[in-house]
């Protein structure tokens, strides 16, 4: 081993010294590599700083010495919303911030009923150009706490406003002028006619309206006509808890109307037709326990979503028949009622329908084009829907003679959906088809079966599938929650289903206890990737 000189030595340290990345400014460079972060310009990493929830945005100040003056002058973004907070924090939060504002979202814990507060709060320079205003208000305080005049000041630049537990005086509302608000919120709030209808009309590019009233029960808080006094660039509508007037539905007309939701609402029969046949552009209805018609009919040319959610009710109108007439874009029927609601379905045109759920032992009726259900026991299968990827059923027994008719009418089916009630079905037997079916053979990928017992019926109806759906990729069985623990009983269940002699040789079978488990969320591929997501 040769010998190293002094001279040698300190030429090899100053080369080394000299080939060393000097760490980028801003920062200490880490082991991992260099700081790239750091190289970004002040603004940019002013608006990334801005984005963050506010004690995350504070703590990028102890980053490096670069970091500190950054989140200070960036746009604050201030949420209280679920974090602990006091008045006097966010007050010295706001002093001492200079870099204008994109968010305030205060919550009720927070404000309480303080209005005068949120006065000052709203005239501080930190909140300049500000772009979303969210309050929330005490809702047992009383009477409602005035929405401040100092909320005027963000004319120019608000893009989004929600108000909750409030009161708007006529002066203030009708001095609402916000050119560039897109999504607004209305949150039991209290606003004369008059007033709302000059609030709706200061906002000509509305993109979002919400309008929700408290939990009050039937008879509903009737509806101002003014609040259906939309812009025409509207594309998303939800009303909560309110009766609609009928006159007002059947004057109005929303040219760009994507989305409608009504959500515990009155509505009668002809003022809903009428509300539907003015959205030309609606691809998407939701209906969560509205009341006050008997009848629907479904005559849209756009329509894509259809879900209808019901409960019971002893005093309240219910539907009882669903007619969709002409759906040409139509892909997710999904109504969901009590067990035993005898709902009468007609399905007359709806080309493109991908997903069909939840249908009831107990329907009255259901008509697929001329194919005809009288009940789920009574069939006569005329023609099939080839378009139909996705099936919900409820029944009260495992019966394969109604799973089977179904596959007839819905050959290329590939996901079902089951959710059972009862253990045993004494007149179970396993069918042994000779003629195969298509959706078998071909198309079925997932099973999922929820209350699934292990009984004798229920081992049956899936080992039925498991000996049979060729193209097969998982069965899905939601047991009760006491079987967990028990891995003997998983292991006689799954000796019992015969998966050594499975058709489809990739097929696996899985337990779980999800017991609030949605088909619907669990349907990606058929979803619309453009969906407003309401």
């Amino acid at each position: 081993m040769g010998v190293v000189t002094r001279a040698q030595a300190k030429m090899m340290k100053s080369q080394q010294s000299g080939s060393e990345e000097l760490p980028p400014r801003g920062g200490r460079r880490e082991a991992g590599g260099p700081d790239l972060i750091s190289l970004l310009p002040d603004e940019v990493l002013g608006s990334i700083v801005s984005l963050l929830p506010i004690k995350e945005g504070a703590r990028t100040q102890i980053l490096a010495s670069r970091w500190r003056p950054l989140w200070r002058s960036a746009p604050l973004n201030l949420d209280t919303c679920g974090r602990s907070i006091t008045k006097a924090v966010l007050s010295r939060i706001l002093s001492g911030h200079w870099g204008g504002a994109r968010c305030f979202n205060i919550s009720y814990s927070v404000l309480g009923g303080d209005s005068a507060t949120l006065d000052g709060w709203l005239r501080s320079p930190a909140l300049d150009n500000l772009q979303e205003l969210d309050f929330w208000f005490d809702s047992s305080a009383s009477p409602s706490p005035l929405v401040p005049h100092s909320t005027l000041r963000f004319s120019s630049t608000l893009c989004v406003a929600k108000f909750k537990y409030c009161k708007f005086s006529d002066d203030t509302a009708h001095q609402i002028h916000f050119p560039n608000l897109q999504q607004l919120k209305l949150c039991s709030v209290t606003i004369s006619e008059d007033s709302l209808h000059a609030m709706l009309t200061g906002c000509p590019v509305l993109d979002r309206f919400e309008l929700m009233y408290g939990h009050v029960g039937p008879p509903r808080p009737l509806m101002p006509p003014a609040a259906l006094s939309f812009s025409s660039t509207l594309r998303v509508a939800k009303f909560v808890l309110c009766q609609f007037p009928n006159t007002a539905a059947c004057q109005v007309h929303f040219p760009s109307l994507q989305h409608l939701e009504l959500e515990m609402v009155t509505i009668w029969e002809c003022s809903l037709h009428a509300m539907l046949s003015s959205c030309p552009a609606l691809n998407s209805l939701i209906l969560n326990y509205t009341y006050g018609f008997y009848k629907l009919i479904i005559n849209s040319p756009k329509l894509k979503r259809v879900e209808m959610y019901f409960g019971r009710s002893e005093i309240e109108i219910r539907l009882d028949e669903l007619i969709v007439v002409n759906a040409p874009c139509l892909e997710k029927l999904h109504h969901r009622g009590p067990y035993e609601d005898s709902i009468e379905i007609s399905i007359i045109s709806a080309p493109k329908l991908k997903v069909l759920g939840r249908i009831t032992e107990s329907i009255f009726r259901l008509e697929l084009c001329t194919t005809v259900f009288n009940g789920l026991h009574d069939v006569r299968v005329a023609t099939v829907m080839r378009t139909v990827k996705v099936l919900s059923l409820r029944l009260e027994y495992l019966n394969l003679d109604v799973i089977t008719n179904f596959m007839k009418c819905f050959p290329c089916m590939e996901k079902l959906y089951i959710k059972t009630y009862l253990m045993d079905d004494e007149n179970f037997r396993l069918h042994d088809y000779k003629d195969h079916l298509e959706c078998l053979d071909l198309h079925l990928k997932k099973l999922r079966i929820s209350y699934y017992h292990g009984t004798r019926s229920h081992v049956e109806f899936a080992k039925f599938f498991v000996l049979n759906a060729r193209v097969l990729e998982s069965m899905v069985l939601d047991v009760e929650h006491t079987k967990k623990g028990y891995d003997w009983w998983f292991e006689n269940q799954r000796r019992q289903l015969k998966l050594g002699k499975r058709a489809s040789i990739g097929a696996q079978v899985v337990f779980t206890s999800d017991d609030y488990f949605d088909y619907l969320k669990d349907i990606h591929e058929f979803s619309d990737p453009c969906e407003l997501g309401c």
